[in-house]
């Protein structure tokens, strides 16, 4: 490695470092400032916010490597320009490229440690940082329960269970719709019921029970047995449903592969979600990598007072990125593009800008 590829290596790892410190700590604070009332006045024991926090890193740490790496790039870049660094380099005949090469390679690094952590570690961190929010800091207090929407979870025997709404306290699902899986991972039968009632005996009690036969195919095979009241087949306690909401975001890749596997045969609305949310599991780590290439070559300016737009202006169009991602997995879910197309989208649209301005600047 050459003299300047060693220095901008070290000036990058450095300022990534600062930025990914800094980011964090003020994403801690800012966290904490928003309910510290609560900590005071229901006494939240240290113990119980440090875990928390503990269990948090790991999430706040892949989701603030873009902005991190970002910032980084884009200050060692501006101040190479603003020096006029990177126009001797150019004029020497050298590529942009090869000046941008030690940044590229590490944040490729960060980009391939990004999907590690995201895929190993959030999962279980967040579920535990999750529950001691739920348990410790929000129920503190006397609040005996909580009420959650849109809650879906992976039950024992292989059934997935909806629920438009979990009332914790009263321990009572309201519109729930339980798919059944048979042989091949094929849903062999629909269960729904307008209420469904944990009892006292430890059984779930459903009001308004409609169960309908499914064959591989996913055609009912025969007319609905309904009833007013019945017991449901559901193997999980109260407890399990606010410990285990399922949320795309917090899975990783092996899990939502396999919750695809089972709604396999369910609404081709859901199967489409699930694919793009799977999509976007191996598209959203290379997210630094994209706007890095977008960033440094607009904020390459010569000049200080240039040098200053150049900077904000290489940070500004790269936050773009966010809206567009947005737009792009928006259009997947509602079956506008491909699933692998709609995660992808924003990474190849900024990948391509990115590359033109350094061939330009170059």
């Amino acid at each position: 490695m050459k003299i300047i590829e060693k220095y901008v290596f070290k000036s990058f790892i450095g300022a990534f470092l600062f930025c990914i410190v800094l980011l964090m700590v003020l994403g801690v604070i800012g966290d904490i400032l928003g309910f510290l009332d609560d900590i005071f006045k229901k006494g939240i024991p240290l113990s119980s916010i440090f875990s928390f926090y503990l269990y948090l890193a790991p999430f706040a740490f892949v989701n603030m490597i873009p902005f991190a790496s970002l910032l980084g790039s884009v200050y060692v870049f501006n101040t190479l320009s603003k020096n006029h660094e990177v126009t001797a380099f150019i004029t020497s005949g050298l590529s942009l490229w090869k000046l941008m090469r030690p940044v590229l390679i590490t944040t490729f690094v960060l980009c391939l440690i990004t999907f590690i952590v995201n895929d190993k570690f959030v999962p279980g961190t967040m579920e535990k940082a999750n529950r001691i929010r739920q348990q410790e800091l929000a129920q503190k207090g006397g609040k005996k329960g909580q009420k959650i929407k849109d809650l879906a979870i992976y039950g024992e025997g292989g059934q997935i269970i909806y629920a438009k709404s979990f009332d914790e306290g009263a321990k009572t699902l309201y519109n729930v719709i339980i798919h059944k899986k048979g042989s091949l991972n094929a849903i062999s039968e629909k269960v729904s019921a307008r209420v469904v009632t944990w009892q006292e005996n430890n059984t779930w009690m459903g009001e308004d029970v409609m169960i309908f036969r499914v064959d591989p195919e996913g055609n009912f095979t025969q007319d609905p047995q309904i009833y007013k009241k019945k017991e449901v087949d559901i193997g999980e306690i109260p407890k399990n449903f606010v410990d285990s909401q399922w949320n795309p975001q917090l899975m990783s890749y092996g899990q939502l592969k396999k919750y695809l596997k089972i709604f396999g045969v369910g609404a081709s609305s859901s199967v489409r979600r699930l694919l793009v949310d799977l999509n976007y599991k191996l598209s959203f780590p290379f997210t630094a990598l994209v706007t890095v290439m977008v960033g440094i070559p607009l904020s390459i300016e010569t000049g200080r007072a240039s040098a200053l737009i150049g900077m904000a202006r290489g940070i500004m169009v790269a936050m773009l990125y966010l809206p567009v991602m947005a737009i792009c997995l928006a259009l997947g879910k509602g079956g506008v593009l491909p699933p692998v197309l709609a995660a992808w989208m924003s990474n190849i649209i900024f990948a391509c800008v990115g590359a033109y301005y350094v061939h330009r600047k170059s």
